[in-house]
């Protein structure tokens, strides 16, 4: 959490770091400004305050980071414009070696952030060929700064997974609910599904439906989400075809990781058939809902994230499932790991691979995410709830909706 920073560059022997910015949306600004509405690069020395530089235009938004804030003008850009107005690259490389020398920035240095890697470079360069005493930290704990940090969250942040979660978990809802407001052409799967009218539902019509509740309930769709029904499914990361008309029986995985307007992210997954599961996609989705049960009721501080992929991989290989540790490279059975952190950031740490290092701690918050797929034979199943590990070591939901694979529909 933030209150480590201090810590970590002590710990890490980080005399300074920089988060570098432009006007890509940038995580590692908003998590150390409180998402403040300002653009600008910030110097933190250790033990003392940060500093953020940003336009004149943007003072009073800076101010609300909490930083201490500084303009361009603080750094002599007037004069060098006069000198280097007609040389951006130069005036950019000016000005960035004037932060170093003003703040008095020397000594082991990370760099952080976004920004374009043409403005970048040549501003790294001159630091390492300038007479500045700085040295580039790029050893593994020091790029590994902010993701140590976002490891765990402190209470304002779980108050904002919440708050997404709760209304992400709405959303879905009123999918269920306008999924089963449609009829079932005939019973057997693979029958239509239609409204009552008779025209066929598609995919496309149910995700224009998902994203206007989205919408309505202030939630930003920023990566999008998957509604694949059928080979589809049986593909992790394929988003679905909007064109596809809905069948009877097909497993559909509906996989939703918005943003909520506070920036933090929730993540879950139902698989759901529609009228009736056909008996694969059944038995499929009993296995998968037993392995889930079977992480949620282990997880426990203290123990290794890899403990519970290594406890799924021995449960679906023992099932007859191929999985990336028996048959390397498999895209068919169990082909990922089991989850990961959420945060301002949809993957954060901890992570949960079979050589993951992470262990559980108070202050985690991430995903459960076991699942099966088999393109080719026509379905996929996953099962996904986010959690956190409250103040106590307990293991709280911040997913709240039911697992029920079958959404009923009318007929006609």
């Amino acid at each position: 959490m933030r209150s480590d920073l201090e810590r970590l560059m002590s710990e890490y022997n980080l005399d300074a770091i920089v988060v570098l910015s432009d006007e890509t949306p940038n995580t590692f600004r908003d998590y150390l400004t409180g998402r403040a509405k300002a653009r600008g690069n910030i110097f933190k020395k250790r033990g003392e305050q940060a500093v953020i530089v940003v336009s004149g235009m943007e003072v009073d938004e800076a101010a609300k980071s909490g930083l201490r804030v500084m303009t361009y003008h603080d750094f002599d850009f007037a004069a060098l414009y006069d000198q280097f107005g007609d040389q951006p690259t130069r005036l950019r490389r000016e000005l960035f070696l004037n932060y170093f020398r003003k703040l008095d920035i020397r000594g082991r240095v990370g760099f952080y952030g976004t920004a374009a890697i043409s403005n970048l470079l040549p501003n790294l360069l001159a630091l390492t060929e300038d007479d500045l005493g700085i040295t580039l930290a790029l050893d593994e704990d020091a790029l590994s700064l902010f993701s140590h940090m976002y490891e765990t969250k402190d209470s304002a942040e779980i108050a904002a997974l919440q708050e997404t979660a709760r209304l992400t978990c709405e959303v879905v809802r009123r999918a269920w609910d306008f999924l089963s407001s449609h009829y079932a052409s005939a019973d057997a799967v693979g029958s239509p599904v239609v409204d009552e009218t008779g025209a066929p539902l598609t995919i496309g019509a149910v995700r224009r439906f998902i994203q206007a509740q989205e919408a309505a309930l202030g939630l930003v769709d920023a990566q999008g989400f998957i509604f694949a029904q059928g080979r589809d499914a049986g593909v992790p990361h394929s988003v679905g075809e909007d064109e596809q008309v809905l069948e009877v029986g097909r497993s559909i995985v509906f996989d939703i990781f918005p943003q909520g307007r506070n920036g933090y992210y929730h993540d879950m997954t139902r698989t759901w058939c529609l009228g009736r599961a056909a008996e694969d996609v059944q038995a499929a989705h009993d296995q998968v809902m037993t392995a889930f049960r079977m992480v949620m009721d282990a997880l426990a501080v203290g123990e290794p994230t890899s403990r519970y992929q290594i406890m799924v991989l021995d449960y679906f290989e023992a099932n007859g499932h191929a999985t990336q540790r028996s048959q390397p490279g498999t895209m068919e059975g169990y082909v990922h790991s089991l989850g990961h952190g959420i945060g301002l950031n949809i993957h954060e740490a901890p992570t949960f691979g079979e050589k993951s290092k992470h262990t559980l701690q108070i202050g985690n918050a991430f995903t459960v995410e076991p699942g099966l797929y088999y393109p080719e034979r026509g379905f996929g199943v996953r099962v996904e709830d986010s959690v956190y590990i409250d103040e106590s070591g307990v293991v709280q939901r911040l997913t709240d909706f039911p697992y029920d694979l079958v959404v009923p529909l009318r007929r006609r």
